[in-house]
């Protein structure tokens, strides 16, 4: 065991190290499309560089880099400046640069980076990252699936959808070739959805893109520990259902239309033709969207702006107005 005397370098590198991560010099990727990045972030050398100063301490290196970045991303997540994203790139890199195995550093390091559809590509090469290093987890190629469905590159995220299916598939065959089952015949430590492959089948086809969305979604969900991360894709999951009844109910005022040549006064008066919209899934009733710019005969929620108000209150983020989903 190592006398107290020879740890005393290590221990005040590690002190350094923690001073850097809480301030120092303003940094700036050289791919960054914006330079002005907030000054509390601090500029850290590359993974190598730091795998060699941390004399050993790479995992606690880590640990350090991995706190400060997630207690960036709690206070800034939902700002209107977004300069910090790049930073944010940078230290993702440099956690699974010292430790590679850091699965939840590429898992919300991910998902941190795309969640609000900012850093999408850096997302995917942390995924790609995770991937490389632990190619027995199906999660990564999922996730890059995902991020090539949200960029409407339907045939990437199929390929990468399959690939996630080929994974999984592969670890349950070698987890119940090792006898890793349970009583129900379970295999034990396999977590890996069993629709992977029909979610790859109907990227390829034409299928409704909000199911599809919907789907990732809950699987983001089940995957990202309680955080400001979770409460976006929450929100997400709610907005997806809300434009998939928003959709059906659209569809049953064009078959009104269809036959009447008209609108009804109110939207639920379809009933005087034997049709019914479908429930609102925000609690309310469809009214006509009589905000400007809206399209004859478009709907929205009378529940809308006070559940995302609420929402947005309880998480902190978002706008309880949020017009995205209008035709």
């Amino acid at each position: 065991m190592p006398s107290f005397r020879s740890s005393i370098p290590s221990l005040a590198l590690l002190v350094l190290l923690s001073l850097l991560i809480g301030s120092a010099h303003r940094h700036t990727d050289a791919w960054s499309p914006r330079h002005s990045a907030i000054d509390e972030v601090s500029y850290l050398p590359d993974g190598r560089l730091l795998r060699t100063l941390s004399l050993g301490y790479e995992s606690v290196v880590a640990d350090l880099l991995w706190a400060r970045a997630t207690s960036l991303f709690g206070q800034r997540y939902g700002d209107a400046d977004q300069d910090w994203y790049p930073w944010l790139y940078h230290m993702m890199d440099l956690v699974t640069d010292l430790d590679p195995e850091f699965r939840a550093a590429y898992k919300y390091g991910g998902t941190m980076l795309r969640i609000d559809g900012v850093f999408v590509d850096q997302s995917s090469l942390i995924f790609q990252k995770g991937a490389r290093q632990l190619p027995t987890y199906w999660y990564f190629p999922f996730a890059i699936g995902m991020n090539y469905f949200n960029q409407d590159r339907r045939m990437l995220a199929a390929r990468y959808m399959e690939q996630a299916a080929t994974v999984a598939r592969q670890l349950q065959k070698d987890l119940s070739d090792a006898g890793s089952l349970d009583e129900e015949g379970l295999v034990e430590g396999y977590d890996g959805p069993d629709y992977l492959h029909n979610l790859a089948v109907s990227l390829y086809s034409d299928s409704d893109q909000l199911e599809i969305g919907l789907q990732f979604l809950l699987e983001e969900q089940r995957h990202l520990p309680t955080g400001r991360a979770r409460d976006a894709v929450r929100i997400k999951i709610i907005e997806t259902r809300y434009l998939m009844a928003r959709r059906d109910a659209l569809a049953v005022m064009g078959r009104y239309k269809k036959q009447t040549g008209r609108l009804p006064t109110m939207p639920g008066d379809v009933t005087t033709l034997g049709l019914s919209l479908p429930d609102d899934p925000l609690g309310g009733q469809w009214i006509w969207d009589e905000h400007q710019g809206a399209k004859e005969g478009s709907l929205v929620s009378d529940a809308y702006e006070r559940v995302f108000g609420v929402l947005a209150a309880e998480t902190g983020m978002g706008n309880p107005d949020r017009r995205a989903d209008r035709p």
